[in-house]
């Protein structure tokens, strides 16, 4: 594990087994061992305990009294609740940048949407992943709504998880998102907000039912 200075101990915890979540090296229902995980970091069983109830708060993990954390399950229908309400804040989001963007406030989206095109190219999902995740983390930043930005972010891992399992699935659904992801940009930089309404909820429909079956490659089954 490599330490960022600028990050909480009991953060950086976090961020490391939430991505062994996240990628399927920890599976669902599989117990969190804190003395293992403590040793394996060289950090105290209580800097663990902290960053698991992070992990908690992040829908990654369950903690139970008398057993412990284990990693979280999730179902088609916990995938389908979450992204009923995904798609909604994410509408909120990209209507808001498309009204109001200005200068070089879609300098970062033009380099990462050619990162994501070159990643598409090769077929590296886990580059196009990496690079996905920070195009929606930056979109987050335009929600002009720091209720909707907190919500958004606290579900970001949960965002991972899903967005990681779709893209195993092949590479029809990275060229899918790909697609996706470029036609909102262009249609951000059009400043059509009606239009992005539209996409979104067609879009929302056929992926949000494709992430649902992808529940078994969520549940660590595939």
């Amino acid at each position: 594990m490599s330490f960022k200075a600028n990050d909480s101990l009991t953060e950086q915890i976090a961020q490391y087994l939430g991505k062994q979540v996240i990628e399927g090296a920890m599976k669902p229902g599989e117990r969190i061992q804190e003395l293992r995980i403590a040793a394996e970091l060289s950090v105290s069983r209580g800097s663990v305990r902290e960053a698991l109830l992070i992990l908690q708060r992040r829908h990654l993990v369950e903690i139970y009294p008398r057993r412990g954390a284990v990693v979280a399950s999730i179902s088609a229908a916990d995938v389908g609740d979450f992204f009923d309400i995904w798609f909604l804040m994410l509408d909120k989001v990209v209507r808001n940048l498309a009204s109001s963007w200005k200068n070089d406030d879609l300098a970062r989206f033009f380099e990462l949407m050619t990162e994501l095109s070159e990643c598409q190219r090769r077929d590296d999902r886990q580059g196009f992943y990496e690079h996905g995740i920070e195009f929606l983390h930056n979109l987050y930043r335009y929600a002009n709504n720091r209720y909707v930005e907190q919500t958004l972010e606290d579900l970001l891992p949960l965002t991972q998880r899903c967005l990681y399992a779709i893209l195993r699935a092949g590479k029809s659904q990275l060229d899918r998102t790909h697609a996706f992801l470029e036609e909102v940009l262009k249609t951000i930089i059009a400043r059509d907000t009606q239009r992005l309404s539209v996409m979104l909820d067609e879009f929302s429909v056929g992926y949000s039912q494709l992430a649902q079956e992808s529940a078994e490659a969520l549940a660590g089954n595939a």
